[in-house]
């Protein structure tokens, strides 16, 4: 038997919550230390995005110095779910919509190697290595990809409309979201395309399955997520340096003990 079976019966109607196996609070923390690792500026949990009622579960920032200030170069925001219909809203045929995904993006795996071998005119020049090369796929000559593309974008429009990952990408809060689920619990072809995928593994351990695309988040929109970052931190410091907050008062309080393991 299968991890994915472990966790879900992929089109099944009752998939097993694996919140058992994977406690949110151990997610979060599987997540905060993988973005810990690559150094970020500053990092909350509980950050609001442009669409005020959504907030993600954790956001991060990396600024770099330029002249007298710093410059805030990259915004990502992670989604953790345990919940597979945490992806997607009601839709009454979304085992057959899923299906017909998984064939459609290995038709337009099979497209766009041929496209590399018949349009090699298509790949940027800033990359030595093959595997590493960045292909212009949509300006390619090849009707079959082109007819592909869009019979994936309306498949996932129909399954992603008005679901809450949808709504957040298409605020553009950040230039990069990402999906968090234990190991086997999703496929990437499962995820509308420019949202990446994370897997953490029993040992907690983060894999990323399927990089994120940029989102062309505008400069006010980072700013913004970096205020809405401190203003999340805010609550945090305050209650671990012993204040507390009732209605719009302020109270001294004791320090929060470290629970024992």
């Amino acid at each position: 038997m299968t991890k994915l079976q472990t966790f879900f019966n992929l089109f099944g109607d009752a998939p097993v919550n694996p919140a058992s196996f994977f406690p949110p609070l151990k997610m979060k923390q599987a997540v905060l230390k993988w973005l810990a690792a690559q150094n970020p500026s500053g990092i909350a949990t509980k950050v609001a995005t442009r669409i005020s009622r959504y907030q993600v579960d954790v956001a991060a920032f990396w600024a770099l110095p330029a002249g007298r200030r710093r410059q805030v170069e990259k915004t990502v925001l992670v989604e953790i779910c345990t919940d597979r219909d945490h992806c997607w809203p009601d839709c009454s045929n979304r085992a057959a919509i899923l299906e017909k995904l998984r064939e459609l993006k290995a038709w337009q795996a099979e497209l766009e190697k041929l496209i590399e071998q018949t349009e090699p005119e298509l790949r940027g020049n800033d990359t030595l290595f093959d595997e590493y090369a960045c292909w212009d796929y949509g300006k390619s000559r090849n009707a079959d990809y082109h007819k592909c593309r869009r019979e994936i974008e309306k498949l996932q429009h129909n399954l992603y409309k008005g679901s809450r990952l949808e709504l957040i990408r298409q605020s553009q809060s950040a230039d990069f979201l990402y999906v968090a689920f234990p190991e086997g619990a999703i496929q990437a072809h499962e995820l509308i395309d420019g949202i990446g995928l994370l897997a953490v593994k029993s040992n907690l351990e983060v894999k990323e399955i399927k990089a994120p695309e940029a989102l062309n988040c505008r400069p006010e929109n980072k700013n913004l997520l970096v205020q809405n970052i401190a203003i999340a931190c805010r609550k945090s410091l305050l209650f671990a340096n012993g204040l507390n907050f009732v209605k719009d008062r302020i109270f001294i309080t004791n320090l929060p003990r470290r629970r024992r393991s």
